[in-house]
């Protein structure tokens, strides 16, 4: 019986062991997701916090750009001198000259010239590479 005890014995601690060893890290994973979890959801709120925060200075930029711009507009206005004349306006640009039918006709002939000219072009390339048989 005491060699049966003394066999059981290591085997029941190498289990034991074994199980621990092989629980402990699981067990460890389990107590940093926490952790972790918590550390993520606050630097996520950092974040926004940063975002909120630039915004507002843009927003505050913006309005001190179209405050000076308005006062810089009053000061100008104001140092303007005033006149009681009336001002003519600007004259109107006359409108733009279209084509006549000559003009038309005389691009269009140019067109097939040039059309023409290409295609001669074209056609004497293709008889140096094959020679018409």
């Amino acid at each position: 019986m005491n060699a049966v005890r003394t066999m059981i014995a290591p085997t029941v601690l190498a289990a034991a062991l074994a199980a621990v060893a092989v629980g402990a890290p699981a067990w460890a994973q389990l107590d940093q997701r926490a952790p972790r979890q918590q550390a993520e959801i606050q630097q996520q709120q950092d974040i926004a916090r940063q975002n909120a925060l630039a915004a507002q200075r843009e927003i505050s930029a913006a309005q001190s750009r179209y405050d000076t711009q308005l006062t810089l507009r009053s000061l100008s206005d104001a140092a303007a001198p005033r006149s009681t004349e009336p001002t003519l306006r600007p004259t109107v640009a006359p409108p733009p000259r279209t084509p006549s039918a000559d003009d038309i006709a005389a691009d269009a002939a140019r067109m097939d010239r040039m059309t023409d000219a290409r295609l001669a072009e074209s056609n004497a390339r293709l008889r140096e590479i094959a020679p018409a048989r």
